[in-house]
This record gives C-alpha cells, structure tokens and sequence, in this order.
C-alpha cells in the first residue's frame, strides 16, 4: 500500500510531494549561452540579411528562428511583430537549450493580426428588415438566444430602418494558403453537435476563426448579415470569406479607427512534432485564429515537444486555445520523450475555450504561478473540451499557486481520463461560471490529489445544474483535503456517477475510494454529495452551520437522500469528527487573500486516508495530514 504523505510543521508546507510519495522532479535552465542574437525591427538597419547582432540585428524572430542552434539565444526588442515564430530545431539537454527572449523591459508584442485598411463602402447586395422580431425570423422570446443585447430586452424593439454598414473586402493574399474568415472554428471531429438541439449553439461552432480587431477591441461575430440590423460592435463574414459587412459601436465609421484581422493560426509553433529544450520568456502573444480542438492547435504550441520552460509570457485573445502542451489530438503517435515542461507565472486570457490544453503526453510537468482568466468566450462549453486548463492523461504533475478566475461558460481545471499522480495546491478558483465543475475530475482510476485551494464564487449559468468546487465523475482515488469552499452554488465536493455507463481502458468508472477531508465549507446550501455510500468518505471537515438544511447528498443506494449533519453522522456515518460553526469570511480577489473567522469550537484535523496501490513503483510514506491554513 502507497500512502499520501504531507508532512506537518509549525507554518511551512511541503507542496513538492507527489500523491505518489515521490518528489516532483524540478530542473532549470543550465545553459551557457555561447551565442547571442538580437532582433530589433524598430532598429533602422534592421535586416533578415543581417548577422543579428546587437548593431546589425534580424527585422524578423523567425529569421533567427531558423538559425538559432543548440547553446544560442535570441534576444527581443521592443515592437509588434505580426508573424508566426516557426523554431527549426529544439535544443539538446537542460545544458545546451534553445531560448528567446524579450529584452529586459521592453514590450515585445508577437501578433496574430495583420493592420487592414480597406476601402469601406455601404453594404449592398443584403437587404436589412425593419424589426428585431423580422430579422431573425423568430418569436420574441428566442431573440437572446442568438443576440447577447440589452436593447432586445421586452416586446416590440424595432431596430432601424436603415443602418450605417460597411463593407470591404479582405487582403488578397487572405487567397493563399489559411484564411481564418472561410475556416470554420469546429473540426470534423465534433460529435458533441449532433447531440445539441441549440440552434444557436451550433451557429456559434460554425462561425469563423477570424476576428476583426476596433482599436485593440474585437467585434462580435454574426451568423446572419440581417443581425447586424439590432445590434452594432458586430461584422458579418460574406461567402466565401473573402468580404466582411461591418457595424462599428456606436455606428461610428471605420476609416477613424484602428483596424486589424486576425490572418495566423499560430503565433509560436515548431512545423516539426518533437522539439525539445526549448525556453521561452517575456513575450506578448495575440490575436491567434486557431481552432476549436480536438485537434489542440493553439497560438503557442509545444508541437507534441518535451523539456520546454515558457515563462513571464502572456497569451491573449487567441481564438480558441492558448496554449497546448501536449499530443493535441488522442490519436496521435507520441515521441520519445514527452512532457518535463516547466510553465511558469504566464499569464493567460481571453480565449474562446480554453487556457492550457494538453492532450495526452502530460508527464512530469509543473503549472506554477500562472494567471488563467476570461475563458470560454465562444460560449461552447458543452462540446466538452473548455476549461483554464485541460489535460487528458497528465502524469506526475504539479500545478500549484495559479490563479483561475473570471470563467464563463468553462470549468477552472478539467482532468480527463487516465490522470494520475497528480497534485493540485495552493490555487485559487474565483468568480466561474459552468454547467460543471470549477475543478473537474473525470474518470481517473489513479491517486490525484487536491489539496489547500481556495474556492470561491462558483456558480452555474442556469438553475438546472452545474456550479459545483469539485466534481468528480466515475472517479477513483481523489483526496480533497484542506481546501477552502466559499459561495458555491452547486455541491463544494461532489463524487457522482453521471457517466456510469462509459467504458474507458476497458472498464466503467466506479467512483470509489475518493474523500473530502478537513475542508471548511462557508456558505455552501450544498456541501458534499457521495455517488457511492459505503465507498466515498468524507472526515474532519468544518461546516457553516447556516447551510445545514438537506445539504448532505447520498445517490447510491437508490433511492438516495438529502441529509443534514446530524443524519449524515448517525445514519451514515460519515463526517464523524466534523462539525457547525457560526463563520465570517471575506475573500479579495485582487490580492488572493481569505480572511476568515469563527468563535466556535474546531474539528480536529484528521489524517488523510491511505490511497491504494497503483501503477507506480514507490515506497510508502508515513501517513499523516498538514493542518488547515486558518485552523
């Protein structure tokens, strides 16, 4: 038998141990740059022909992209560089890396947009109705459906009889090779839509990649040109994306302003699969006009590498994913080695579906310090792959201190399927919004553990269901232990049988052997739901005693039940060393401090329960639990 370790002491954490036993395995950077190139396209000699040194330096990252060998480093000046970088070869061991680099203190911005400035005429050729009600086509209450306005509000909203619509076609060259206004954003590969019956939502997923960009703002995208009569800050893609009918907000004309379209699928991404030893830090990544995955191709892309460092980077406005790290699609062929990435204090947002997306291929990597907001503005959150982060089958990871915030329409963090020895500590999951989970654990059969986080503000966008801190679906072997669960509208800890009928690696998920220990649970109508009573435990956890009606859930055996604590402890023994107290907290998001309060007497921290024996090989550790922050 393994057992989950986390060793005491007066204040300090060890946040390094594996549910394993095992250590994460850190390294670092040891390489002596013996070449340095510079890249200045605000230099006046700046040429691709030149040498790249500091006084004759590259115009473009990718000329020194394609030269950079192994020990070299490329250093990056200020400016916005409108191209995808494309590295030719990683490096060769943690002594002997490739790196990029802004230089220090400058602003360098690698963009997906090109300036357009287009010659604007009134739209022709479509035809605007005279009301909101005849431009879609639809009864009244439907209109929100497809149009997210305030002034559709009520009945009899009539939209102008005429409206100040541009049209102007895109860059000739948008007819060579990808054209992100023709490209649709969903796949082949997307199942999910036959399953939907919302109009709206499959509109959404068979809109285009692209973006138009209002002084640094992007617009809305519409599926009809007659749309573009009932709300302005939108355009409208014309077959076959070559053309766009635009209304600026306000109806302001688009020669006044700053105009740029997305045109690169990518912003940082090897052509070849397998680069490995690649550090990247301090760039600025934007405006990308990537995909909606399976495949995971997003604006910064590992390209199924290993042994990468991408650190004080920030990544925005890309229009699915930010970010991946992984194989990017489930059937890809896997090179040797994968994962060992360190990702570090990057900061990523404003993406349609998802922050950080690995599939498969996960191993031995380290989620630290990074800021993950502002996801899932495409609205498609039940085509299954949207979160702030989503691996499949991560391995030996460590994600600790992020911060996840400002969510909708996405979970925080999503593990799916075969995730093992994993540890989640130290992180804050804030203001999100999803019909699932903030932190979402979905059939795993192996130790993962979720320890020390703070929860806080978790709703769902409809009254039906969702919102739930911690949900985990056909799982097995979670431990969530020491965290923090305030303002929750779902379940704080959630251990369900939703998808009991789902065969993965050859068998159905049992949703056995998880547990929820001393977790304080502040203002939580709903704390903690067991799919399976005889095989869930939950232990030592501090509850806000004005949340006690009917907030204990047993699913199995049916017909199941609501409890309050007093049932729960006599009938089904669980939360034996629990107990109610009368508390106050308050959480300021800004600064990521919890300040919370009771007078009331506290449970005693249990130890956190033995995990079983799993594929890995190590030797026990001593069984035992840290003591909650604030306890």
């Amino acid at each position: 038998m393994t057992t989950l370790s986390i060793p005491t002491g007066d204040g300090v954490r060890d946040t390094e141990t594996l549910p394993s036993g095992a250590r994460f395995a850190f390294w670092a950077d040891a390489t002596v740059y013996r070449t340095v190139y510079h890249v200045a396209q605000q230099h006046p000699e700046a040429s691709d022909a030149n040498p790249g040194t500091a006084e004759a330096p590259f115009h473009t990252i990718d000329a020194a992209a394609r030269r950079l060998q192994p020990g070299e480093k490329v250093v990056i000046h200020a400016g916005i560089y409108r191209e995808c970088v494309r590295p030719a070869r990683g490096g060769a061991s943690a002594e002997a890396m490739i790196a990029y680099e802004a230089a220090p203190g400058e602003r360098v911005v690698v963009r997906g947009s090109d300036r357009w400035t287009p010659e604007c005429r009134p739209s022709a050729g479509y035809a605007l109705p005279g009301s909101a009600e005849a431009a879609l086509n639809l009864r009244p209450e439907r209109l929100e459906v497809f149009l997210d306005s305030p002034a559709l509000q009520g009945e009899g909203v009539k939209a102008p009889l005429t409206a100040p619509i541009w049209m102007a076609e895109l860059p000739d060259h948008f007819t060579d090779g990808y054209n992100p206004f023709l490209v649709r954003n969903a796949y082949a590969y997307m199942p999910q839509l036959n399953d939907v019956g919302d109009v709206g939502f499959f509109q959404r997923a068979l809109q285009r990649r692209g973006t138009l960009f209002v002084d640094g703002i992007p617009l809305a995208q519409v599926h009809h040109f007659r749309e573009l009569a009932v709300r302005d800050g939108a355009f409208w893609v014309e077959e076959p994306g070559l053309r766009l009918h635009v209304r600026l907000c306000g109806d302001a004309d688009p020669t006044a302003h700053l105009l740029e379209v997305t045109m690169r699928e990518q912003l940082f991404a090897p052509r070849d699969f397998g680069l490995g030893y690649l550090r990247v830090s301090g760039l600025i990544f934007e405006h990308a006009a990537d995909g909606v995955p399976a495949p995971q191709r997003a604006a910064v892309s590992t390209m199924r590498g290993h042994h990468w460092i991408i650190e004080g980077c920030e990544v925005a406005w890309a229009n699915a994913v930010g970010m991946d790290i992984g194989a990017q699609t489930w059937d890809a062929t896997l090179p040797h080695p994968t994962g060992g990435h360190l990702l570090r204090h990057n900061t990523i947002r404003q993406c349609g579906i998802c922050g950080l997306a690995g599939a498969l291929g996960v191993h031995h990597t380290l989620i630290e310090g990074n800021t993950i907001e502002e996801i899932g503005g495409l609205d498609l959150e039940r085509l299954c792959e949207n979160a702030g982060i989503k691996f499949h089958a991560a391995e030996h990871c460590l994600i600790r201190g992020n911060v996840l915030r400002h969510i909708r329409n996405a979970s925080g963090l999503w593990l799916d399927c075969s995730n093992l020895d994993n540890r989640i500590t130290h992180n804050i999951f804030a203001d999100i919004e999803t019909y699932l989970a903030a932190a979402f654990m979905e059939m795993n059969f192996d130790a993962n553990l979720l320890d020390h986080n703070i929860f806080w503000d978790i709703r769902a966008p409809l009254p039906a269901g969702g919102g739930v801190a911690v949900l985990a679906d056909c799982n097995e072997s979670l431990v969530v232990a020491h965290n923090f669960f305030g303002q929750c509208q779902g379940y704080g800890v959630m251990f369900a049988l939703g998808q009991a009928s789902r065969q993965h690696q050859g068998r159905t998920g049992l949703c056995r052997a998880n547990a929820a220990y001393n977790n304080v649970f502040y203002r939580c109508p709903h704390r903690v739901s067991l799919g399976r009573l005889e095989e869930n435990h939950s232990d030592g956890n501090l509850f806000d005693i004005r949340d006690d009606t009917c907030s204990f859930e047993i699913a199995r055996p049916e017909p199941g039940c609501l409890q309050h604590l007093a049932g729960w402890q006599r009938y089904f023994d669980q939360d034996r060393h629990a107990t109610q107290a009368r508390l106050t907290a308050e959480f300021d998001l800004a600064s990521g401090v919890l300040r919370w309060h009771t007078d009331d007497p506290l449970p005693t921290t249990q130890p956190v329960p033995t995990l079983p024996a799993s594929a890995w090989d190590v030797r026990p550790g001593p069984a035992g639990a840290a003591a909650d922050p604030a306890k």
